[in-house]
Parts: C-alpha cells; sequence; structure tokens
C-alpha cells in the first residue's frame, strides 16, 4: 500500500502540513523535524504525489518529445541528448512515436498537451503547418525541421540542403555525371532540403536533371533495397553511377541489391548514405556518409524549452541551424571506365 503524508504524520505525531514542509525543505520548519521526516520518509519508501505537487504548482516537470520512429537510428541520439539535459534539470520525458504518420502525431500531441506537460520538443512527421494551432498556447521546440515564416516557434534544424549539396558534389569531382538520389517523403522536411541540395549541385556544374533518378522510399533498410532494384531495372546504358541515399539504412539495403546481382561497390556504383551512424564504418565497404550533429540537435532543442519555459516572457522565436559534415570512406570513388 502506498505511503502518505498523513501515514508518516501520524507515526511522527506531528500535523500533515509540518511533513510536506519539512519535505519541501521550509525554513520555518527546524533541523531536527526534517530529518526525523526525511528519515521516515526513507524508511517507508515514501513516494511524493507528483500529480498533487503539478495541482499546487501548475508545473508537471514533465516534457514530452515525440519522434517519427524510435527504431530509425537517429532517434535514440537525438533523444540521449534531449533527456540528458532533461535529467539534470530534474525534468522526465515522456516519448511518443508518430510513425511519420500525420494523424497519429496529432494525438500524440493532443494526449500529452491532457497531461499537462510543461513543454514538448518534436520531429514532425510532414511540414509541420498543421501544428500551429495545435501549439499555439504550448512551449514547443521544433527539431529538424527548416522553419517556415508563419510558425512562430523555436527551430533546431539540420541543414539538409548542404548536406545533399556536399555529397552531390562529392560524387560529380569524382568525376560522375549520372549522380541518382533516393529520397525520403515529400511533405517530411529534410527531404524537401535534401532535393533542393541535389539539385542544386547538378545545376551549378552544368547536368541535367532526370527524373527517373529522383526516387521516394521510406527510411528503412529494405525500401533502399527496393529502390536500388528499380534503379538497376533502367539498364545498363541508364544506370546511375554514383546514389546518394536518405539514410545510412536505405544505403546498406542498396548494398543487398548490388551485391546480388555481383556487382562491386565502387567499382561499379559509388554509394552515399546520410547520417553517419555508429554501424556506417563497419559497413563492407565502409560508407561514405553525410554526418548530422544527432545529439547535440536533441541537447539544443532541449536548451532552447528550458530557457523559454524559464523566461516565459520571452517572446523572441530563436532558430538554430546546424550544419553536416560529409564524411569520405571506401564506398564512393571515380566511375568505372567505359
Amino acid at each position: 500500500m502506498r505511503v502518505k503524508i498523513t501515514d508518516i504524520a501520524k507515526l511522527l505525531d506531528i500535523s500533515p502540513s509540518t511533513v510536506s514542509r519539512a519535505l519541501a525543505g521550509s525554513p520555518k520548519i527546524s533541523d531536527k523535524t526534517k530529518k526525523k521526516v526525511i528519515d521516515l520518509a526513507k524508511q517507508l519508501n515514501y513516494l511524493p504525489d507528483l500529480v498533487a505537487q503539478s495541482l499546487k504548482s501548475n508545473k508537471t516537470k514533465t516534457i514530452g518529445f515525440i519522434i517519427p520512429d524510435i527504431s530509425n537510428p537517429v532517434c535514440p541520439e537525438i533523444t540521449k541528448g534531449a533527456e540528458d539535459l532533461a535529467s539534470e534539470n530534474n525534468l522526465n520525458v515522456i516519448l511518443c512515436n508518430s510513425d511519420y504518420k500525420t494523424v497519429k502525431e496529432i494525438e500524440n500531441l493532443k494526449t500529452l498537451i491532457q497531461k499537462r506537460v510543461d513543454g514538448i520538443l518534436i520531429i514532425p512527421a510532414g511540414n509541420g503547418n498543421y501544428l500551429n494551432k495545435i501549439l499555439d498556447d504550448i512551449k514547443c521546440v521544433l527539431l529538424d525541421k527548416k522553419p517556415g515564416s508563419k510558425f512562430e516557434k523555436n527551430h533546431v534544424y539540420t541543414d539538409h540542403e548542404a548536406g545533399a549539396y556536399l555529397a552531390t558534389k562529392h560524387l560529380i569531382e569524382l568525376g560522375h555525371n549520372k549522380i541518382a538520389i533516393v529520397n525520403g517523403p515529400k511533405n517530411h522536411s529534410p527531404c524537401e532540403q535534401m532535393e533542393k541540395g541535389y539539385i542544386k549541385a547538378l545545376k551549378q556544374f552544368g547536368i541535367p536533371l532526370t527524373s527517373e533518378y529522383i526516387r521516394k522510399c521510406n527510411f528503412k533498410k529494405e525500401h533502399g533495397c527496393k529502390e536500388m532494384k528499380a534503379l538497376l531495372s533502367l539498364g545498363k546504358e541508364k544506370w546511375p553511377t554514383g546514389i546518394i541515399f536518405i539514410s545510412d539504412m536505405t544505403a546498406i539495403g542498396a548494398y543487398d541489391a548490388i551485391y546480388e546481382k555481383d556487382y562491386k561497390i565502387p567499382r561499379d556504383f559509388s554509394i552515399i548514405g546520410y547520417d553517419n551512424i555508429l554501424e556506417a564504418k563497419y559497413f563492407n565497404p565502409p560508407l561514405t556518409t553525410v554526418n548530422q550533429a544527432r545529439y547535440e540537435l536533441g541537447q539544443i532543442g532541449m536548451r532552447l524549452l528550458i530557457d523559454e519555459l524559464k523566461d516565459k516572457k520571452n517572446s523572441e522565436k530563436k532558430i538554430i541551424k546546424l550544419e553536416p559534415r560529409l564524411v569520405v570512406r571506401e564506398s564512393s570513388g571515380p566511375p568505372a571506365k567505359p
């Protein structure tokens, strides 16, 4: 049976209000009484009623965090960055998955608001425009979404346009002129940015855009394999010799499709992933990829949210852009000579 403040008060023959003040560290309670109360509370495994505390203080010391998919290797690192800082500030985090579905994301938001969380971190499943009305009265920071002019919330995001540009430019400088991109859902902000960066590099170097070289998939390994097979089905004359993938996991799926046909990387196809997950350097061959600071993304987002909760009068919108970095390994090389 759960121990209550009244149980401690009865055993010590003092009032419940005295116990409450002692547990809260009130200077009005003597050190001797505080020690008695705290020692007995520990002995009885007393746990404070957080609901009652939140009703009194109007704070739950809880942050909601909505991510698109916990199985995506990128999400745990972002989450850890946010949760580590939350823990340092005596805040708890409630984690929700949207599964890249805006309907589920909205339901998650409603649930978190009903649970009276103090603030919300969210990696939007879509373009985020639908969030304006729901998040109007709650402190919130959007992660990994390039901000639009109409959204008055804090943002922390990686410049994915620059990331895709770096990857495409790298392939062009190696001598490739048939370059494909296997991107994610069109309404997902990072994917929109990546396509822009890819097209920007092609235009800059005078390489014509080929619609067949722009493919869409989700972030799963098997979908990377499927889209690589679709590119192979174009026939040898039309094959792209360099391919950029939306994630490292989709890139490793492409490895499967290529090796299934007895082709080699990078002799026949140069492959570039995105995210620089820990496993990328252990692929065979080690994967060239674009690094984004995932832990820092979560930590900076949580810092913005904590600062906003502490200074409620400051309504200035903050936008922090993180720069990606190309990590060159052995999966990219010059195209094979005819």
